[in-house]
């Protein structure tokens, strides 16, 4: 007992462990948590990244304050390490200075950006009204287009060439003109090296915040495809006319709800069955006293009386048996197969052609298919296939219930109808069988009550029936996932089945 507890206990903790609520709650906050670190990641390195930039913005205009006091006292020395900068000894700058320098780095060529910087005004500087840049770089140009030429003094403008630089790393070498015979030789590797810049975890957290929105759309997804796909189940499972049971798949809540409805179906099934067998066993009780109730009747001598009591014990004799067909159908649990709706049409118009009943069959020679338009023909529009079918249209239903629907529908139209002419249509995804009949008189302002049980038109009270007929057709057809239709003809009623090809 100890032993079957503790395995119950397992059982129930794995259960609540693997159930969509746990799931859902363990992908959320392992959501949360990546968003959280998307975020602290994204955050920290843009503040790292804009610290570095600010103090390459500073060192440049530190740089500037080194450049003006050379410029105004060129006999200056000066110093070296200055707000990071290496500054060497002013010097010339010539010819054969710059094609050595081009070539420092050893099977590498060196990039060069040349600029002028003006103030907007000329006091700013004792030396003119311009500063010559000459940069030198392994790896590219610089783009001098975002530093602002009027409209800011030459310290912002250098602090905006250092930011530039520093933006695009690279082992970056810098001469300064400080007249027209000494340049000044800087470099800045603790700033513009690519060593100097910070992490950038940019990258990182726009990829944890796409695994956040991949988690959140895949429990999203997930629960509405399940969801999606039990609709469809319990669609298919409700029109099929077997109701057969749901399989269940997918996390324990799903399936939990899948058994729920196989259930449900169960004992609406079981109820139908019930009910179809209390019908019956009525239907076939009556019988007996109805047979007796006709034998006695041929014992009385007053021909009117007794033709009135055959009358009558005929009619609920037709109303027994159109008890007993509707409840036989309800408990049919015919299996779908495959058949020539062809061949089953015509062979029921054969058998009644062959008492001589007045039934043709007008079924097509060719089937209209559809075809989808594509980039390769020569119109984009859909097209219509006709294909030469004489014998066959393919489907899968229940050859005996559609049968006795076509049966049912042909019983009627000739005796209502004095003819009944059958038609067959098919496409690519559905069939139809329209019987139509030649009785003028068969008008009805609203046709459809007719499907409902025990109801008959103005133009059954001299005929035999239980208004069963087109009740029994439509829960076929129902069943089959079709329709059942009426239209009113010129000269009758046209009665027609719509039904998928496929169930």
């Amino acid at each position: 007992m100890p032993m079957i507890n503790e395995r119950s206990a397992k059982s129930g903790w794995l259960s609540w462990f693997f159930s969509a609520t746990t799931i859902s709650i363990i992908m959320l906050g392992f959501a949360f948590v990546c968003g959280l670190a998307a975020a602290l990641m994204w955050e920290r390195s843009n503040s790292s990244w804009q610290t570095h930039l600010d103090n390459a913005f500073n060192a440049g205009i530190a740089l500037f304050g080194t450049v003006s006091e050379l410029r105004s006292q060129p006999s200056r020395t000066a110093q070296s390490d200055i707000f990071e900068f290496t500054v060497v000894q002013p010097g010339k700058l010539d010819d054969t200075d710059v094609v050595k320098l081009r070539f420092d780095v050893p099977n590498s060529a060196i990039y060069e950006t040349s600029l002028t910087l003006r103030p907007p005004s000329a006091a700013i500087t004792a030396s003119g009204e311009r500063v010559a840049v000459r940069i030198f770089s392994p790896q590219f140009q610089y783009s001098v287009s975002a530093i602002p030429a009027t409209n800011n003094g030459l310290a912002f403008q250098f602090g905006e060439l250092s930011r530039g630089i520093a933006k695009l790393c690279s082992d970056a070498t810098m001469y300064i003109e400080l007249d027209d015979q000494n340049w000044l030789k800087v470099s800045a590797p603790s700033i513009w090296s690519c060593a100097a810049r910070p992490a950038d975890l940019r990258l990182p957290a726009l990829l944890l915040a796409a695994l956040t929105l991949g988690i959140l759309f895949s429990v999203a997804n997930g629960f509405s495809q399940m969801l999606e796909q039990l609709a469809n189940d319990i669609r298919t499972a409700a029109t099929s006319g077997s109701i057969e049971e749901i399989p269940e798949r997918g996390v324990s809540e799903v399936k939990n709800l899948t058994a729920s409805v196989n259930t449900f179906f169960a004992n609406e099934r079981e109820r139908l069955e019930q009910r179809a067998l209390l019908l019956s066993g009525i239907s076939h009780d009556l019988g007996t006293p109805a047979t007796r109730l006709k034998l006695r009747t041929a014992l009385i001598e007053d021909t009117i009386l007794r033709d009135k009591l055959d009358r009558d014990i005929d009619q609920m004799t037709d109303m027994i048996d159109g008890v007993l067909s509707y409840t036989r159908h309800e408990m049919d649990t015919e299996a779908p197969r495959k058949i020539s709706m062809r061949s089953l049409v015509q062979s029921i118009v054969d058998d009644y052609q062959d008492v001589d009943k007045p039934v043709s069959l007008a079924a097509p020679e060719q089937v209209n298919l559809e075809r989808l338009g594509n980039v390769f023909s020569q119109t984009s529009e859909n097209t219509h296939v006709l294909i030469r079918d004489h014998q066959r249209v393919l489907c899968k239903c229940r050859p005996n219930a559609i049968r006795r629907a076509l049966t049912n529908l042909i019983e009627n139209a000739l005796k209502y109808g004095e003819e009944a002419h059958v038609s067959l249509h098919a496409t690519a995804d559905h069939f139809t069988i329209a019987v139509v009949d030649q009785g003028s008189h068969t008008f009805f302002e609203q046709p459809e009550k007719l499907l409902e049980p025990f109801v008959r038109g103005e133009n059954a009270k001299w005929t035999k029936g239980a208004g069963l007929g087109l009740t029994i057709t439509n829960s076929v057809v129902k069943n089959h996932g079709g329709a059942l239709k009426f239209v009113q003809r010129q000269g009758g009623l046209e009665v027609s089945m719509e039904l998928p090809r496929w169930i």
